[in-house]
């Protein structure tokens, strides 16, 4: 197939977007690319995520186009609060032993980036 070019800004905001219209997440490109950005590899956080975890935090500002209920913002920051960042990075590295599924995966790479993000805008 031929590759997605997406703009940030050209109608798609972040990994929720990502992952409902193509199925797949914006990892933020390769550990250089993180280095050079002077973050530290290990936690570091794509911008896709920061998107989304400012519009649930209701701190988008003007590059949040999309506008998020206030009853959604809950159920979404609730959902997430269903397992702690530990529990689902211990899911996911015991993923090659439970056999996850793509999607199954995909989730909780999703939660994980959405926590970490999320953390971050509110230390």
């Amino acid at each position: 197939g031929e590759p997605v070019d997406i703009a940030y800004g050209g109608g798609v905001e972040g990994n929720d977007r990502f992952i409902q219209d193509y199925g797949f997440l914006d990892s933020g490109g390769s550990l250089e690319r993180k280095k050079r950005m002077g973050g530290e590899v290990a936690g570091f956080v794509p911008e896709a995520y920061r998107i989304v975890a400012k519009k649930l935090l209701g701190k988008g500002g003007s590059r949040v186009w999309t506008k998020i209920s206030e009853g959604d913002r809950e159920r979404a920051l609730e959902a997430l609060g269903g397992t702690s960042l530990e529990e689902d990075e211990a899911l996911i590295s015991a993923s090659a032993e439970k056999n996850l599924k793509n999607d199954e995966r995909m989730a909780l790479e999703f939660r994980i980036g959405m926590k970490r993000a999320l953390k971050e805008l509110m230390d």
